[in-house]
């Protein structure tokens, strides 16, 4: 008796219906020992032929698999869309909040088969309704606002990522480039059937390589001990739990309460995430992961010998081979985006 077996690497992509998954393949064991193999050989013929379909039709059979992005202002939607393009799928959510980058993103949407457009400030949809019940912290009378000029576009970020419709997500900036489409990124993480990275741990980050110290520290941080190294977050993987579900929700309430720590924070958002999730994995068990800077090259990149391209790489060495990057980050200047629209004074508002 014989298992013949696919590697998880490769494109298949279950298509009898009682799975939805982009994982490995094998043949059923109750089927071979009844001596049914005649029938699982026809049922691989029928698989192998679903592969010319392509990953793009085989990610878009997994409705538990997700993309969302943040984008405010003419510009970023711009970016996130073309971001968004790179994907190839249309399981992915292109965040908004104000009726003319809703337009934007529809503007430059690729048909029905493309991403979503999602305008918070309009509608019963879940990211709606949470948008309008953070009023009290986007209002240019409220505390948040106060202490944070952005604070609409970060809780646009926030709102994005806890009103996610998925099981399994991930979480881009508006300037990263996904170097691969989804179902490839997501067969990368991948182990067996059962085992992908986003079954075993709830939150996968990259580090981010300004945090890391540039010698001992004398004294441990207030928020964190020197060998915790924050974690970028333009690039963020997770899976919807009741953990992940607290993590966000903490982070929103930190952002906004404001107090003597928060001249650390420059206004930004990234070190408070950082905190709540060193205070998540002691209070809640968080499970993290931290994945190679190839998952997010943002920050990386100057400290690697690279060519200037986006998404490509090149060996300090001329034995070793240049690594992939599956996510590059901030590798494009605006003028980048614009200047293939013939109308870069409207995308830049000059």
């Amino acid at each position: 008796r014989t298992r013949r077996n696919f590697h998880a690497h490769s494109q298949h992509a279950r298509t009898d219906g009682s799975t939805h998954s982009l994982s490995l393949a094998r043949p059923p064991a109750v089927a071979v020992r009844q001596g049914a193999a005649a029938l699982w050989t026809a049922d691989m013929r029928m698989r192998r032929h679903a592969m010319l379909l392509g990953l793009l039709a085989a990610v878009d059979a997994v409705p538990d698999l997700g993309v969302v992005y943040a984008a405010s202002g003419r510009l970023h939607v711009l970016m996130a869309t073309e971001s968004a393009r790179r994907l190839q799928s249309r399981l992915v959510h292109v965040h908004t909040q104000t009726e003319d980058d809703h337009a934007t993103c529809e503007r430059l949407r690729d048909g029905p088969k493309a991403w979503s457009c999602v305008d918070v400030t309009r509608g019963d949809h879940r990211a709606a309704q949470l948008w309008r019940h953070l009023a009290k912290y986007t209002s240019g009378e409220s505390a948040c606002r106060r202490l944070h000029g952005d604070a609409p576009n970060r809780i646009l970020k926030i709102v994005a990522i806890a009103a996610t419709p998925f099981k399994r997500n991930v979480f881009l900036d508006a300037d990263t480039v996904p170097c691969f489409d989804l179902a490839t990124l997501y067969t990368q993480l991948q182990a067996t059937e059962q085992r992908g990275l986003l079954d075993l741990y709830d939150v996968l980050f990259v580090p981010a390589r300004e945090s890391v110290p540039r010698a001992p520290a004398r004294l441990a941080s207030w928020a964190r001990a020197p060998a915790w190294v924050e974690s970028n977050g333009g690039v963020i993987f997770w899976r919807r739990t009741p953990e992940t579900a607290r993590l966000f929700h903490r982070w929103l309430a930190a952002y906004c309460r404001g107090g003597d720590d928060l001249a650390h924070f420059n206004g930004g958002d990234q070190h408070i995430l950082s905190r709540e999730v060193l205070s998540a994995v002691q209070r809640d068990r968080l499970l993290v992961y931290h994945l190679l800077p190839i998952w997010n090259y943002r920050s990386w990149r100057r400290h690697f010998s690279n060519k200037p391209e986006c998404c490509s790489s090149a060996s300090i060495s001329e034995e070793l081979r240049p690594l992939p990057i599956y996510i590059d980050h901030g590798c494009r200047k605006p003028r980048d985006y614009v200047k293939r629209t013939g109308n870069a004074s409207w995308f830049l508002g000059e």
